[in-house]
C-alpha cells in the first residue's frame, strides 16, 4: 500500500490493516501476491501509522493519553521486530482503543507505556494488570466455551453473510449442561429460549445468571464494521474475548483469524 490516509477514517482503515496483516502476511495491492520482504513492509507500515497519529491526537483531544498511545504503538513494534507477535499484537490494539473507544481493551501494557512516556504511572496509578497471559489460543477454552464459540461463529456468519443485522447474540450452559438462548436473536436457533425474569438482556442479564449461579458458561456476541468479538466465559477458567476482524460483504466476506484474549472473569465469578 502506497497511499497515505488523508482522514480519520482512512487512518482507521491503515490501523486495522496494520493489526491483520503484522507482522507477516503483507501482500502486493496490484495482484495480492506477499510482499518479498515482510520485515520492510512491517516497518514501512508503522512509520505510516506513526505519520499519520496527528488524526489519532486530535481524535483522543488529551495530550497524557496521546503520548500513551503513541509509546504503545513503539512497543508494539519492538514486539513485533523481537519475534512476540502476541506481545505486539495486543499493543497495537490496545492503543487503537485509547483512540476509538468502541475497540477499548482492559488496560494491560498501557500501565509500562505510561511509565516509559512520563517516568511514573499517573492515570493508571491504580490499575492491576491481570495474571493471565493476554493473548492465547484456541487450546485454551474450556470445552463448555469451545462449544459455545462454535454456535457463535456460525450464527455470525450466518447472520453476516446473508447481510441480516442483529443488535447482539448470548448463549449460556445451564446447571444441567443445556445449552440454551438468552438473546431474541437469533430466532431461527434451535436453542432453547431463556426469558429473563424482567427486561433485561445481553450483558445484564448475563451478569444476573452469573451472579446466581444458574450458568456455567456463556458467550455475548457483538460486533461493528470489521470486527466481532466473542466474550465466552467458563465456571473455572478465564474470560476469553475472542475477536476476529473481517471485511467485504455478504459471501465475499474474507474472515481474519481468530485471536484469543485472556481476562479476569465478569460474568461468571466466585464472588
Amino acid at each position: 500500500m502506497s497511499w497515505e490516509p488523508e482522514t480519520l477514517a482512512q487512518y482507521h482503515d491503515l490501523w486495522a490493516s496494520l493489526i491483520l496483516r503484522a507482522p507477516d502476511s503483507f501482500h502486493n495491492v496490484a495482484d495480492m501476491t506477499p510482499m518479498a520482504d515482510q520485515k520492510a513492509a512491517l516497518v514501512k507500515e508503522f512509520e505510516r501509522l506513526l505519520a499519520g497519529f496527528h488524526f489519532a491526537i486530535r481524535k483522543i483531544k488529551d495530550e497524557h493519553v496521546s503520548h500513551i498511545a503513541k509509546e504503545l504503538i513503539t512497543m508494539s513494534f519492538e514486539s513485533y521486530i523481537a519475534g512476540d507477535k502476541k506481545a505486539g499484537a495486543h499493543m497495537l490494539q490496545e492503543a487503537r482503543g485509547l483512540v476509538w473507544p468502541r475497540h477499548q481493551l482492559r488496560i494491560k501494557y498501557g500501565v509500562e507505556a505510561e511509565r516509559r512516556a512520563f517516568g511514573k504511572n499517573l492515570l493508571y496509578a491504580n490499575v492491576l494488570v491481570s495474571p493471565y497471559p493476554y493473548e492465547g489460543t484456541v487450546a485454551d477454552l474450556g470445552p463448555d466455551q469451545t462449544i459455545l464459540l462454535e454456535i457463535a461463529v456460525h450464527w455470525f456468519k450466518s447472520y453476516n453473510e446473508l447481510f441480516r443485522d442483529f443488535k447482539y447474540f448470548s448463549w449460556v450452559i445451564d446447571a444441567e449442561n443445556v445449552v440454551r438462548r438468552t438473546s431474541i436473536e437469533p430466532k431461527d436457533d434451535d436453542h432453547p429460549l431463556l426469558k429473563p425474569l424482567q427486561k433485561s438482556w445481553g450483558y445484564k442479564r448475563l451478569k444476573e445468571l452469573g451472579r446466581a449461579g444458574d450458568i456455567q458458561a456463556c458467550v455475548l456476541v457483538q460486533y461493528m464494521p470489521g470486527l466481532v468479538i466473542f466474550d465466552l466465559e467458563q465456571r473455572g477458567k478465564p474470560r476469553v474475548s475472542a475477536r476476529q476482524l473481517f471485511s467485504g460483504f455478504g459471501r465475499e466476506t474474507e474472515y481474519g483469524q481468530i485471536r484469543f484474549h485472556l481476562e479476569d472473569p465478569e460474568f461468571i465469578t466466585d464472588e
